[in-house]
């Protein structure tokens, strides 16, 4: 259950778009009708797998949790709605031990304990659960090839196989859209001109940019309490343990970094969020996800 949790990074980003870049009103992260039908076909595989393999599962799709009107202006790139999300949460990044269960991986670890089968394997031995997290694998990966027609060994492959599928998708259909490519140029020169360091300006790059430098704030004070070694720019986050008193004034400085990206992005935002949502919401059918 805890690759959902840390799978976190790898399902980031939303989209859906009109001829000229407008956000389609009601462009939606909510999973469909069929990949809800997907996902249930998957778990009703597993179960009978496990139960086969003389272990419990229990099928389980957690109820679909409807956007706001809010949560879907944000999403399409609406600025009033992303400034008030941003002067509370800033990137979500040190917010969650401020907010915890609001956002960020504490969020998503409150879905994951409502999984039924979370109780089940907290009482396994650890022999137990290994077996048991084996058996699940291979019945996870039978159920892909069912009913996702995608070859997996291990759960964790299916998430690494949407975000090649995603870096494809945003090659060919955001680095190639030369409106957008202007956009994130313009915005990258913003930036700079507020005193940010920013080298790259492909439109998923520069949407990243300075969510990346606090991101690398977290990794840095992480690594240092874990003791272990940890370069800037590095892909992996290492999470710190933080008390909401010390992560506070993190916070105030990543909300400044978060508004000040949103002013450099005022025109590029509406263009990308909707391009993004609908690469993921492509993507999130075939992957059976979110």
């Amino acid at each position: 259950m805890s690759l959902t949790v840390a799978a976190l990074a790898v399902l980031t980003g939303c989209g859906s778009v009109r001829a000229g870049g407008e956000p389609e009103a009601g462009a939606s992260a909510t999973p469909g009708t069929a990949t809800v039908d997907k996902k249930l076909q998957m778990e009703s595989i597993q179960a009978d797998c496990m139960k086969q393999k003389g272990f419990k599962y229990v099928a389980y799709v957690p109820p679909e949790e409807k956007q706001t009107a809010a949560e879907i202006k944000r999403d399409n790139g609406d600025y009033q709605e992303m400034r008030k999300y941003r002067e509370k949460y800033g990137f979500e990044v040190f917010a969650e031990f401020i907010y915890p269960g609001e956002v960020g991986i504490s969020k998503e670890e409150t879905k994951v304990d409502k999984d039924p089968n979370g109780k089940i394997t907290r009482d396994l031995s650890t022999a137990q659960y290994e077996a048991y997290r084996k058996a699940l694998e291979s019945c996870f990966s039978r159920a892909a090839k069912q009913v996702l027609g995608k070859t997996v060994t291990q759960r964790m492959d299916i998430y690494q196989q949407f975000a090649k599928a995603k870096k494809l998708m945003v090659a060919r259909e955001m680095d190639g859209d030369q409106r957008l490519v202007g956009l994130a140029s313009a915005m990258a020169d913003c930036l700079r001109g507020k005193g940010y360091t920013i080298t790259k300006t492909a439109p998923r790059d520069i949407s990243r940019g300075v969510h990346n430098t606090v991101n690398d704030t977290m990794s840095r004070i992480g690594a240092k309490q874990e003791g272990v070694e940890w370069k800037p720019g590095s892909k992996t986050i290492i999470p710190a343990k933080l008390t909401a008193a010390q992560a506070r004034p993190y916070l105030q400085k990543e909300i400044k970094a978060a508004l000040d990206d949103l002013e450099c992005g005022k025109d590029f935002y509406p263009v990308y969020n909707p391009k993004d949502l609908k690469i993921n919401n492509t993507l999130f059918a075939e992957y059976a996800m979110r």
